[in-house]
């Protein structure tokens, strides 16, 4: 499949009372605004930047300002960080919060500028939980060792979120990425608070400047025309169109110069695209303007910059399931088939007993060796009696499932989202599903025209690990998808390395070790490149837990690296470097003790020498 990339960039404003903002232009922190925290670990720069100055110490400093709280938000402010970011070295920037963590009721939203993906998200954490990301940020955009970006977060109507970034060397914002909570509870007041995250090397690369806080009390209505945000060559006669909020084209039309009037689709899966489908190919190489005509948001704001220039070019690049749709209705891609045959696709993971606010999920993976349609499916459940339930047919989802990958089901995917961290989030679709029980039930995937079986599964909570005692969150994992759906040794528990679940991408259990080393662990290797410690595994079978210390010379026990943990068959296990009291190791010769142990009453033990550093 061929593609182009062209990026457009929006143009954003906010039309709000001001409420609060700080160009740091005097000497001054507190000289503008009643700034409290860890006020010594910062200074003013005669450029006019925050600075963060802590004397080589490693730690946490936080500064942190009043704030009053509005359903219609945005928080703006420019972030510069003099080394490449990890999730040791970061800014979180606390837009909803008290400012104190002692209540384990409230939830804190947070910005994190920084992480080992070298990104922005929008995090959202309650009480002393784990967070959950909201909104994953484009990988690699802070991969420098000097970025300086500025940073927009948007709230709409109290429930709409809208992350935006912009590079020093870009012109407008990009959209980093959006999501709609249903249950955000606004308080009245709280603190906006930036806090630094930092090793000794790292305790003064941190710089902040131009903080701007908007609202307005009042329900603000849509008055922001829509933006092109990218456009997308399927092949040399389909564009597709991104836009940076849903879309009406019900009254529009598209013109190419020299070609005329073109063809607009929508894509039923993604209401902010449009399909354009050209009367004849474009030339590679090729300049063309494209112009549309009466193409509006939802609220009826119209497309402003309605034409635009572009040169088409196509890059060869090999098929991949980030790709599995164009989205073209009623119309068979080349070497796509919508006869699915028993097998061709089979259950690959199944979450029956979410986390609370999330969503169930079924995982299906194409084994057949060919990419199949997804709109001849059916899912039902089977009923005691031996008929099916109600059918729920997905034929409204035009999705190829591409050779080999997979296409994730649930009700809601943002709730999957928020407790699972993907690399392919768009292999996630949210559609109609029946309910699936906790404990136990039979699970029916259909080909809805043909009526045939396709895979069945009869799973139960009694599937899972021997040592979980609570399955809330915890997905079931196919292991080897060439063996038998039924048979229960070919499931197993998700490991907690991949936080228990694996949508949309290859299981922590996946396969069988034959003929192959034994269980074992290596010694930790320390990644530069991730500021941490990897420690790599792998084991016979599925099923293992690990406990894993670190002594000194002495004989004393100076970290846990993990405390009966869940893992998988093969991976690498990460550690910060901190000892048990929550600091780094002095430099010298340690013992890794590792204890791995399966419900079956196999251990494997082992200690071995270390040098850390």
């Amino acid at each position: 499949m061929k593609h182009i990339f062209l990026f457009l960039l929006c143009f954003l404003s906010f039309l709000t009372k001001s409420q609060t903002s700080d160009t740091f232009s005097s000497s001054y922190i507190t000289a503008t605004n009643a700034w409290t925290g860890d006020t010594a670990s910062f200074y003013v720069t005669t450029d006019g930047w925050l600075q963060l100055d802590d004397l080589y110490e490693q730690g946490n400093a936080s500064l942190q300002l009043p704030v009053n709280y509005n359903k219609n938000m945005e928080w703006e402010l420019d972030v510069q960080l003099y080394f490449n970011s990890s999730n040791a070295n970061n800014v979180r920037l606390y837009v909803l919060s008290s400012g104190e963590n002692i209540d384990p009721d409230e939830t804190h939203y947070y910005v994190q500028v920084g992480h080992n993906d070298d990104n922005i998200s929008l995090y959202s954490v309650k009480g002393t939980a784990t967070a959950k990301r909201l909104i994953k940020g484009r990988l690699g955009l802070l991969d420098k060792e000097d970025v300086e970006v500025k940073v927009k977060l948007r709230l709409e109507n109290g429930t709409h979120w809208k992350l935006y970034s912009r590079l020093s060397d870009e012109t407008s914002y990009r959209l980093e990425g959006d999501t709609i909570l249903k249950q955000v509870v606004i308080p009245p007041s709280g603190t906006f608070k930036i806090n630094c995250r930092y090793s000794k090397t790292r305790s003064y690369h941190f710089a902040f400047d131009n903080l701007l806080i908007t609202g307005d009390s009042i329900d603000m209505a849509d008055t922001m025309p829509p933006c092109i945000t990218a456009i997308e060559a399927i092949s040399d006669s389909i564009l597709r169109f991104t836009f940076d909020e849903p879309i009406e084209s019900s009254a529009a039309s598209c013109s190419i110069d020299e070609m005329g009037p073109v063809s607009i689709k929508t894509v039923s899966a993604n209401a902010n695209q449009l399909l354009v489908i050209t009367p004849d190919t474009m030339i590679d190489g090729k300049d063309y303007t494209l112009c549309w005509e009466n193409l509006t948001d939802l609220s009826g704001n119209v497309l402003v910059d309605n034409c635009l220039q572009f040169t088409f070019s196509l890059e060869e690049i090999p098929p991949t399931p980030d790709n599995p749709d164009i989205g073209i209705p009623d119309e068979e891609d080349p070497g796509v088939t919508f006869s699915v045959k028993p097998f061709d696709i089979v259950f690959n993971e199944i979450l029956p007993d979410p986390h609370t606010g999330g969503s169930e999920y079924i995982e299906l993976y194409n084994r057949s060796g060919g990419d199949l349609r997804a709109d001849s499916l059916s899912i039902a459940i089977r009923k005691i009696d031996g008929s099916l339930a109600t059918i729920y047919p997905l034929s409204g989802l035009e999705v190829t499932i591409v050779k080999d990958s997979y296409l994730v089901l649930t009700k809601d995917k943002e709730g999957v989202l928020m407790h699972y961290d993907t690399p392919t989030p768009e292999l996630i679709r949210s559609v109609k599903l029946p309910t699936l029980a906790n404990t136990s039930s039979t699970v029916v995937l259909l080909n809805h025209h043909t009526k045939e079986v396709i895979d069945e599964i009869s799973y139960s909570h009694k599937w899972h690990n021997a040592f979980v005692s609570d399955s809330k969150g915890f997905a079931l994992e196919r292991i080897d998808p060439e063996s038998t759906t039924q048979d229960q040794r070919n499931w197993a528990t998700a490991a907690a390395e991949a936080g228990h679940g694996t949508p949309g991408f290859q299981n922590t259990q996946y396969g069988v070790i034959k003929d192959g080393p034994q269980t074992s662990i290596e010694i930790p290797v320390f990644s530069p490149e991730n500021n941490c410690w990897n420690l790599a595994y792998h084991t016979d079978q599925s099923g293992y837990s690990c406990r894993i210390m670190v002594f000194d010379p002495a004989g004393r026990q100076v970290a846990i690296l993990k405390n009966h943990e869940l893992i998988g068959q093969k991976g690498s296990l990460f550690w910060d470097g901190k000892g048990n009291g929550g600091k780094k190791l002095s430099a010298g010769l340690y013992i890794l003790y590792a204890e791995i142990y399966h419900p079956s009453g196999v251990i494997y033990r082992s200690k071995k020498a270390f040098s850390y550093f």
